[in-house]
């Protein structure tokens, strides 16, 4: 089951009739909680849930021991004790192989194999439980800690199912005050959703999809493509993994407002960005600000001077790479991006900057994420490079494959002038007298589900 399936449809609706018909807050918050436990077993298995269970009352003891306590030397040791539980399921297989090649080098052999399966949703809770003990330490001599929550809201905060796969990460006080404040279905919100919905299905099941038919077969085989198609390729994975994500974050933010809550935002057309840093302010922006906080500020941010500045940034952004998985291309891709920032320093340092030419800064920041992608892409440094080989090719181009790169060029064009397409778009179904917007509905579903190609592949950074 999915959010695309009829199960999680019927489910859903279900839940939103009895859950708006409760008058009782903590009753609602209840039934919330139940809900959330009912699509992680139903998206992820028992096994998922169970797991859940016990972190979330790990949690729940560090947050005491904190409040008791309130030394940072706690803090410190219950945030590591998290990072580790998520570092053991995300890279057990490597460390049971590294196990495994020690004990046979001195002759142990085992006969018996254990796998685990990386617990969906385990990053994203992970984080949002470090956002957690953080508010629970900074409130520590505040008299009575407002901020240490029950255990039931603890647990429904870590397993809020719109949030839980994929994020966005959602900081605890953001949640907690939505979570206690008495909520009332709002009507005004209504076309905002289905535009939300819109949105995230369009990206998703149109756009993200059929890219990906059309560009898995040359990026799988890149030798046997000309330039151009390579160029399309990747240019196309860039497109894709963006409506990937950020359709998945439309789709959860509507399911969040028909219960009443608001997420963070997690994009803002990263695309039109000037540079890497202005990149960064637009994706991803709920990771980006977590490592921001919690890993570069920490580290000294920029007051230890600007050499120490940099080596920060590199820090950081390979932290980034790695937490997206145990990969040397990962690595590089974090990697590439802190180098881009130092680049972009230094550049200021020495008050160099392009911002006079017209586009230029944007066409170069894009290329330069593009181009990032292929080690996001390929689990392998030898298949990264060799994609980026096979552009000595001499493979014949077809007048057809310059053409789309033309009309590609022509969409970033456009898209530079597309900010705030959302909101207007939810304004101009406010327009739409109430009594034809069934009809427009209708027509919109009817194109989507005739050019919607066959099987949904799962979001991209469900695996992370």
């Amino acid at each position: 089951m999915n959010y695309f399936s009829i199960e999680f449809s019927l489910i859903f609706l279900i839940f939103l009739a009895v859950y708006w018909n409760l008058k009782n807050l903590v009753v609602q918050n209840t039934l919330l909680l139940l809900f959330n436990y009912i699509i992680i077993f139903l998206f992820g298995g028992i096994n998922v849930a169970i797991t859940l269970l016990c972190y979330s009352i790990f949690i729940h003891f560090c947050a005491l021991f904190i409040n008791h306590f309130k030394t940072k030397f706690f803090l410190l040791m219950c945030i590591s004790f998290s990072v580790l539980i998520l570092c053991f399921f995300k890279y057990y297989p490597d460390l049971k192989d590294f196990l495994e090649d020690i004990l046979s080098f001195i002759g142990i052999h085992l006969s018996h194999q254990t796998n685990i399966i990386l617990p969906l949703g385990i990053s994203f809770y992970t984080f949002a439980s470090i956002t957690y003990l953080k508010s629970v330490y900074d409130n520590k001599t505040k008299g009575f800690n407002i901020h240490l929550e029950s255990f039931e809201n603890l647990a429904t905060y870590l397993s809020f199912f719109p949030t839980f796969v994929s994020g966005p990460i959602m900081r605890s006080e953001f949640f907690f005050t939505q979570l206690r404040a008495k909520r009332i279905w709002n009507n005004s919100y209504a076309n905002l959703i289905f535009i939300l919905l819109l949105f995230g299905i369009v990206k998703k099941i149109l756009i993200a999809s059929h890219i990906e038919n059309y560009t898995s077969p040359i990026l799988q085989s890149p030798q046997d493509f000309s330039t151009i198609k390579l160029l399309l390729a990747i240019y196309g994975y860039s497109l894709q993994i963006y409506c990937d994500f950020s359709g998945y974050i439309n789709l959860v933010s509507a399911f969040a407002l028909m219960i009443g809550f608001t997420l963070p935002p997690n994009f803002n057309m990263p695309y039109i960005a000037r540079n890497l840093k202005d990149f960064w302010n637009r994706w991803h922006i709920s990771l980006s600000t977590f490592i921001r906080d919690f890993i570069y500020i920490p580290l000294g941010g920029n007051k230890k001077g600007f050499f120490a500045t940099q080596i920060f940034v590199l820090i950081a952004f390979g932290i980034s790479g790695i937490w997206h998985g145990n990969t040397i291309n990962f690595l590089i891709w974090g990697l590439l991006h802190g180098f881009g920032i130092v680049i972009l320093n230094a550049l200021k340092y020495y008050n160099i900057h392009l911002k006079n030419i017209p586009l230029l800064p944007k066409i170069l920041t894009f290329n330069y994420v593009t181009f990032c992608w292929i080690f996001f892409y390929y689990p392998d440094f030898t298949n990264a490079l060799s994609f980026l080989e096979s552009f000595k090719n001499v493979a014949l181009i077809e007048t057809f494959e310059i053409y789309l790169l033309l009309f590609g060029f022509c969409l970033f064009i456009i898209y530079q002038f597309m900010d705030n397409f959302l909101n207007h778009c939810v304004k101009l179904l406010e327009k739409i007298p109430n009594i034809l917007k069934p009809a427009f509905i209708a027509c919109v579903l009817f194109i989507i589900f005739k050019y919607m190609p066959n099987g949904i592949p799962n979001f991209i950074y469900a695996s992370f």
